[in-house]
């Protein structure tokens, strides 16, 4: 997350306005708590049981897929938030796409998983061919003037859904993700590859991973990508500054609020994969599973003298909070792939590059094209060298 300054001054002025402007009304029904936590526990028992039935799921097919290559390894992609910054992401796939055939050449990812601006770069990563990624980044490289648009003078109201919309975002989502697109994921589905993007639920107060591929088989039965287009737009939508999404009778808003990067790390041990294969193919050897992080910022918070106003005080505070939580995660991976070894469950690699400290803004300001191609350029340069990749935790 990048705009996290105009963010904090956002959420201020909400509070003040919600102070000092009349109540609106209601535009959804208000749930007692009663209520509200039996659906928690409803929703705690789906996402428990949907662990175990994807993991068996994905478990399966590598299985099928042993039978003719003996020694293949189960790759994750992890793309985490990070805003217009994305643009090194998409930058370092292109980079990396370019790779002659080896151990660090860019695989057929088996999952792949996205968060805030890494939910949009998700889906094209994971089918993976030259057109996708050139498409996704094509994306990034040309930003329009109407993704964000302002709301207008009265920007501030507390019944405004948020303070911008995002007509250009969603004009892009609705040419992208079309019946076609929803065909070709749900089509990699059936093989037993998944990609899953990561939302937070407000009502219930959790994050909620979404198996992205899987809604893709959904709408295509159905013949509606709507809520598929939704849970993109949900993951991307920073908290007050874009529209949340209601999807399923809740609401819905940016990944990174809850995670900024996504890597199974709510699995319980039994969940595993290692533990999963054991159960299911007890006695044969665990195949590797090798991570891939791909963070679109800065691995940690830039140094800077922050002056004692509030909004710089807030906004550095965000900043430091969301960049220390992805160091944090990203520990708990590299010590989970420990623990994980020490307990027989197989062997699991990581991998993580970021935005180097020496590169810097060329122009100010968000979605601004000189500074999304400059950071295209350098994925492209970094993903082309395989000696970029980090395989210690920060």
């Amino acid at each position: 997350m990048r705009t996290l300054a105009n963010i904090a001054i956002a959420c201020i002025a909400i509070t003040v306005s919600a102070v000092a402007l009349p109540a609106c009304a209601q535009r959804r029904p208000v749930q007692p708590e009663s209520e509200l936590l039996a659906e928690r526990a409803e929703i705690k028992k789906r996402f428990n049981e949907g662990n175990r039935i994807w993991m068996e799921f994905l478990v399966k097919n590598v299985h099928e897929r042993r039978a003719t290559e003996p020694q293949a390894s189960v790759d994750v992609l992890v793309v985490s938030g990070g805003g217009d910054w994305g643009a090194f992401g998409t930058g370092v796939l292109i980079g990396w796409s370019g790779l002659p055939a080896g151990p660090t050449a860019l695989p057929k990812f088996q999952v792949v998983s996205g968060v805030s601006t890494g939910a949009l770069i998700a889906p094209f990563a994971y089918l993976g061919t030259a057109k996708d990624l050139k498409a996704i980044d094509d994306l990034y490289r040309n930003p329009k003037s109407d993704w964000v648009k302002s709301r207008g003078p009265l920007f501030f109201l507390p019944d405004n859904a948020s303070f911008a919309e995002v007509p250009g975002l969603e004009r892009e989502v609705d040419k992208f993700i079309d019946m076609d697109f929803a065909k070709r994921i749900a089509k990699e589905f059936e093989t037993g590859r998944i990609v899953v993007i990561q939302t937070t639920n407000m009502d219930d107060g959790s994050a909620q991973p979404f198996n992205w591929s899987f809604a893709a088989k959904q709408a295509t039965e159905d013949g509606n990508i709507r809520r598929l287009q939704n849970i993109l737009l949900a993951s991307s939508g920073i908290p007050g500054a874009f529209p949340p999404r209601e999807i399923d009778g809740s609401l819905y808003v940016d990944g990174a609020v809850t995670s900024n990067i996504i890597y199974g790390g709510a699995f319980k041990r039994n969940e595993t994969f290692g533990a999963t294969w054991k159960r299911m193919y007890a006695g044969e050897s665990i195949p590797k599973i090798r991570y891939w992080v791909i963070l679109n910022n800065y691995a940690a918070a830039q140094p800077v003298t922050v002056q004692p106003t509030w909004p710089s005080v807030i906004s550095r505070a965000l900043e430091v909070a969301v960049r220390a939580s992805t160091t944090i995660a990203l520990r708990h991976l590299y010590s989970m792939a420990e623990v994980n070894q020490l307990r027989g469950d197989g062997d699991i690699e990581v991998r993580w590059m970021a935005i180097p400290d020496s590169w810097k803004a060329p122009t100010e300001g968000i979605f601004q094209e000189a500074t999304m191609r400059s950071l295209s350029d350098l994925g492209m340069k970094i993903g082309a060298d395989p000696a970029s990749w980090q395989t210690e935790a920060p």
